[in-house]
């Protein structure tokens, strides 16, 4: 039976809602005059500069260009940014947005609330929906929006298909967009209008792409720097020297076998945050024999030596893991699945021989991008190796392994290591962008699961907590039984910073926030 939540219930939620909002937009302060260029580094290629992509190798830019309605800071709380007041609705069924009147485009127009209500309109755009990802994920995102209204030029209302109890958490990921080409829902022809504290000059392919100071940022005085350097390192392992040697003030640290050398080093200051939920899965290609067999799924996984890996890959920085919601503070969480597949390569070699399968073949590829997908995957490679199963594995550039990846069936591979985000979340936001982890008709990778789908749309509809919680146990439990994906640990954002660079912060995503970073001379 469906819970109903009384009006007293409801009012202590949409209170505690109200009551975190509440907090106040930054303060209108005239700081010091902005300075400097801040050159950042990251290993890899730009793939696309639409934040609705929500994806690992550009995310860090997001912050910089583009605001939210709303946003939520390393601990959770929650800000106004292009939103100056949010009103729940008594009944829970939508909520009133007052926006801010001296917010501006980088090509100087007013945002107003019909920018929203376009916004809204890309995710029911059929010819935007085939073209980009990024609108795909931010339909299901906003999936309990029925509409979005503009009662005046300064006023939004939400309207929701039911009570929304994580309203906040969509809004933090509502990044504001303008698609003026249709034809260019990525935003890569030309450079994407946001705005944010930096705005979009140029970009070189494989090399950089140019920020400057958003002269007509609504909060005066910020940012403090004048040039924002978003370079592109095709070597991963160049990041370090780089950083040393003072070529660049800032790195994303993708290789953690860096990590105690950086610590070492007087003038830099490693920053590390568990918030994006990040995980490392194996996705399985469902769709090809023998994987679409449960038994040789379940041995795969029992192959899986995730506390060698955790040390010997990821130098000890990662936690082993069997499912996406390892944390004890997630909804879906439970202890006896989140390392449910200890090491065992005689039960993997059993559950191979009931399913009736020998000498099997298998063969993935990884990118320097993440050299510890290398290790991890080599590890694996050598225990398979030892009850008869081959695994190739072959390493390509980057745009080749996230084109086999997007690709829904991994052009022709068996299997692929991947990155997904946003498992400590709510899980109806984890379910609501992460199509990897879906058991629908439009499953990713081929795996289909009626069960999973209603259960991830009662959970975003059911407002007790109890009930949520589970709901989402359950479907924790399917995904681990069924193991349509290896989850192998969990990443955990790590970045180096010159001691001269103060003020750099991340939000709860997991993003870099720029806004109030300083550079010392």
């Amino acid at each position: 039976m469906r819970h109903r939540v009384s009006r007293r219930e409801f009012m202590k939620i949409a209170a505690l809602s109200t009551a975190a909002l509440a907090v106040p937009p930054a303060r209108r302060t005239v700081a010091a005059p902005a300075v400097g260029t801040l050159n950042y580094a990251e290993a890899g290629d730009f793939s696309a500069f639409n934040p609705w992509r929500f994806e690992a190798v550009n995310t860090n830019m997001h912050n910089q260009l583009f605001d939210r309605l709303t946003w939520k800071d390393d601990r959770g709380r929650v800000h106004l940014q292009l939103a100056e007041a949010y009103e729940p609705a008594r009944d829970g069924t939508s909520a009133r947005i007052k926006l801010r009147q001296d917010a501006k485009w980088h090509d100087g127009k007013p945002i107003v609330a019909q920018d929203f209500v376009n916004m809204h309109g890309y995710t029911k755009d059929t010819s935007l929906l085939a073209k980009e990802l990024g609108i795909r994920k931010t339909r299901d995102l906003l999936a309990p929006v029925k509409d979005v209204q503009a009662v005046d030029q300064y006023t939004l209302v939400f309207t929701f298909n039911g009570q929304v109890p994580y309203f906040t958490e969509i809004l933090d990921y509502f990044w504001a967009i303008r698609i003026d080409d249709p034809n260019d829902p990525a935003l890569m022809r030309k450079v994407p209008v946001g705005s944010g504290p930096f705005k979009f000059i140029h970009w070189v392919p494989n090399q950089y792409a140019r920020f400057v100071r958003n002269p007509d940022y609504y909060v005066k005085g910020k940012p403090t720097i004048d040039t924002f350097m978003f370079r592109r390192l095709d070597r991963p392992e160049t990041l370090v020297a780089n950083l040393q040697s003072g070529a660049v003030h800032g790195i994303f640290v993708s290789n953690p076998a860096d990590v105690q050398q950086l610590r070492a080093d007087r003038n830099i200051t490693v920053a590390s945050t568990p918030h994006p939920g990040s995980v490392f899965p194996v996705m399985l290609n469902v769709r090809k024999s023998p994987l679409d067999r449960k038994q040789v799924r379940q041995a795969l996984s029992y192959a899986m030596n995730r506390v060698e890996m955790a040390q010997k890959a990821f130098f000890g920085v990662s936690q082993p893991i069997s499912t996406m919601f390892f944390s004890p503070t997630s909804l879906g969480y439970r202890e006896d699945l989140a390392k449910a597949y200890p090491f065992d390569l005689d039960r993997a070699g059993r559950l191979m021989e009931e399913a009736g399968v020998r000498n099997a073949e298998f063969n993935t590829i990884v990118t320097p991008r993440w050299p510890q997908m290398k290790l991890f995957t080599l590890i694996w490679q050598a225990d398979l190796a030892k009850i008869g199963i081959k695994l190739n594995v072959a390493e390509v550039e980057q745009a080749q392994f996230l084109a086999s990846g997007n690709d829904a069936s991994l052009r022709g591979l068996d299997m692929i290591p991947w990155v997904v985000g946003r498992t400590t979340r709510d899980p109806a936001i984890f379910f609501g962008t992460q199509i990897t982890h879906r058991g629908g008709r439009t499953a990713k990778h081929g795996w289909v699961n009626d069960e999973l789908e209603k259960l991830v749309a009662e959970g975003a509809a059911e407002i007790n907590t109890a009930k949520r919680r589970s709901i989402y146990q359950r479907a924790n439990e399917i995904i681990v039984e069924e193991v349509p994906m290896i989850h192998v640990a969990n990443d955990p954002r790590i970045w180096a910073w010159s001691t001269k660079v103060k003020g750099m912060t991340t939000d709860l995503v997991g993003d870099l926030t720029m806004v109030d970073a300083t550079l010392q001379s």
